[in-house]
Parts: C-alpha cells; sequence; structure tokens
C-alpha cells in the first residue's frame, strides 16, 4: 500500500478531508440530532436539522416521535418499523 501499486488500497494522504464547513453534516447538507423523546422534537428547527432515533427506543415512544415530527414537519432519517394503525370503523350491518 505505501507504494501506491495498482490493486491495492489507497493510503489516507493530505487532502482527503471534506471542507470544515461539511464536515459532521448528513449528505443532504442538514444537521443530525438525536431524539429519544417526542418533546426532543420541540428544540429542532426544521429548516437546519434532521432527526434520528436513538436505538434504544421502543416502538411506543417511536410512533409517538414520528408523529410530532409530521406535525411540526421536521424530517425523521430513521423511521423503519413504525407503522400508524388507523382506528377501525365499525361495519354498518344492512337490517
Amino acid at each position: 500500500m505505501r507504494y501506491g501499486i495498482k490493486g491495492w488500497p489507497k493510503s489516507a494522504q493530505i487532502g482527503y478531508k471534506s471542507p470544515k464547513a461539511l464536515r459532521g453534516l448528513h449528505p443532504s447538507g442538514l444537521e443530525e440530532v438525536l431524539v429519544y423523546r417526542p418533546e426532543d422534537l420541540d428544540l429542532l428547527d426544521p429548516i437546519r436539522q434532521l432527526a434520528r432515533i436513538g436505538h434504544t427506543v421502543g416502538t411506543r415512544k417511536r410512533i409517538a416521535i414520528v408523529e410530532k415530527a409530521k406535525e411540526q414537519k421536521i424530517r425523521i432519517l430513521n423511521p423503519q418499523g413504525v407503522t400508524t394503525v388507523e382506528p377501525e370503523k365499525p361495519e354498518e350491518t344492512s337490517v
């Protein structure tokens, strides 16, 4: 690798960093913020920040976070596993 021979992975060199203003940002250019509770969404700015739900958050809180984020128009990066269930309408029987 040190000799730079074809077929080997490249070594890290000067110039591999991204610009300082872009480091640590999501590829969309927005800042990622970890969210563990629905109340954490109140602190986010939807224009500059994205929400990522922490991996230890359970399903009940995850659903609450997704619903609140929709109301506040905040984008969530990992809404996987959340399916909102609509309340069932009672079936009408014809008599």
